[in-house]
């Protein structure tokens, strides 16, 4: 057995990068910083300082020590810089407050209200289905679905957190200027987060820098979207008399009451609200691009995935069909394929960071103390050849093996224990019946040969596809 190494507070026990902090006053801030992580891990091992008190921790034992259910981490002051104006169930760092929030959210994703909302999600996929066959009406026609993915989760989000369209597929468009608001905040918040706390206020309000300025533009912006739907959902709940059974998550939160009896506080709720506006657009529309963009490159596994959709939706289909849930989670290779794609180009741009718990702890067989941050680089761990056989390939069945469980240990694009994502099942439904229709109707190749260009904030996004 390996023995147990024990590191502590003195830089020189470490290989250590330059600062993090000079990465986001630096003109090349906008670089990738996953993949400068992966090539410092390359070249050091598995224990990367990357800031005076952040240690970097490539090796697939430190998922559960960090992010597991009785790990103890917290999350650290990075994610302060995510609180606008009230802390959500993805920036709240106090563990009662967060629990507290996810006993109260916790009903509107459970099995039978998904499944409630699931006629309302096939209304969007029919509208984004007949956009998609009005462009190919004439023939082959050039469709950028880093656009149209995003139209769709838009949409879908919309019903789900306010309980409406919000337009983009009806007007071919972005008309609340929401993409680029959640793109440059979250950039914004990103690059803070990375910066001591009490500089934040500084840079965030620094206006003579652009990248500063208009994120902080941006981030007024994504609030007064967010405060406007919020005011319609309420004069809409206002005006409706009878009883309200939407399946929108702010009806539920309308209806929520704490351990007193009392409502949650308008600003809570719209908190809530925006966190599921970003969340549930960024990361699903990103995976179906994503999957769209790698596995167009590849005509025979777009041809075995449309085979195994024709056999699960053989011949013609009626004119308002749309995929359901229950079939295509049954689809064995389409399901390896959206794995093996979340894997090759994973969605987090970035290691969670965790704070570690008063005491020590081992993390990964080795001693690390208290406050120490810590992360898992997720493209490092999802490129790891000791989980991983050949992880540079692109090869779906992998997870089609039956010896795949212990991939799935490692497989995290919704993070894991305690604070993974709330709304995993709802993105995968969603993913999985976008991607269906998608296979079914459509055969789709690669307008260019280039290399995709990714845009790089808390995700990582193809700019087009």
């Amino acid at each position: 057995m390996r023995q147990t190494q024990c590191i502590n507070q003195d830089p020189s026990t470490l290989k250590q990068n330059d600062d993090r902090y000079h990465l986001y006053l630096h003109p090349l801030r906008k670089a990738p910083v996953r993949s400068l992580v992966f090539v410092l891990h390359r070249k050091y091992g598995d224990f990367v300082r990357i800031a005076p008190n952040h240690i970097s921790i490539n090796h697939p034992a430190a998922v559960d020590d960090i992010y597991g259910r009785k790990s103890g981490c917290t999350k650290s002051e990075f994610y302060d810089a995510f609180v606008q104006f009230w802390p959500n169930l993805f920036n709240a760092r106090d563990v009662g407050y967060h629990q507290r929030k996810r006993k109260y959210l916790n009903p509107a994703f459970l099995a039978r209200a998904l499944g409630g909302f699931e006629e309302v999600m096939g209304g969007e996929l029919r509208k984004w289905k007949s956009k998609l066959l009005e462009n190919t009406e004439k023939g082959p026609a050039q469709v950028d679905f880093a656009v149209w993915s995003n139209y769709l989760a838009f949409n879908v989000i919309g019903q789900f957190a306010f309980g409406q369209s919000l337009g983009f597929i009806e007007d071919g468009h972005d008309p609340h200027g929401l993409i680029d608001a959640i793109d440059r905040s979250g950039e914004l918040f990103n690059a803070l987060g990375s910066l001591p706390m009490w500089l934040c206020p500084l840079f965030q309000h620094n206006f003579l820098d652009p990248f500063f300025s208009a994120g902080s533009s941006a981030s007024m912006n994504l609030e007064e979207i967010g405060r406007k739907a919020y005011y319609a959902r309420k004069e809409k709940q206002s005006a409706n008399t009878d009883e309200d059974d939407s399946k929108d998550i702010l009806s539920h939160l309308f209806r929520v009451r704490d351990d007193q009896g009392n409502s949650l506080e308008e600003d809570e709720i719209i908190a809530e609200s925006i966190n599921f506006l970003v969340g549930g657009s960024d990361t699903t529309s990103s995976t179906i691009t994503t999957f769209i963009d790698i596995v167009s490159r590849r005509p025979e596994v777009w041809r075995r995935l449309q085979e195994e959709v024709d056999g699960a939706y053989s011949g013609e289909q009626e004119d308002d069909w749309v995929p359901k849930e229950q079939v295509v989670q049954k689809l064995p290779l389409r399901v390896a394929t959206l794995r093996e794609v979340m894997r090759y180009r994973p969605m987090a741009a970035i290691g969670l960071e965790r704070v570690v718990p008063r005491g020590r702890k081992v993390i990964a067989r080795t001693f690390l103390p208290a406050g120490t941050i810590v992360n898992v680089p997720t493209c490092g761990l999802l490129r790891d050849p000791r989980e991983f056989a050949d992880p540079g390939e692109f090869v779906p069945e992998r997870w089609l093996a039956d010896d795949m469980g212990g991939l799935l240990d490692h497989f995290l694009p919704f993070s894991t224990g305690p604070r993974a994502g709330i709304g995993r099942t709802f993105a995968w439904m969603e993913i999985l019946k976008c991607l269906s229709l998608v296979l079914k109707l459509f055969d789709v190749s690669r307008g260019t040969s280039e290399s995709t260009v990714l845009r790089e904030g808390f995700f990582n996004k193809a700019v087009e596809c």
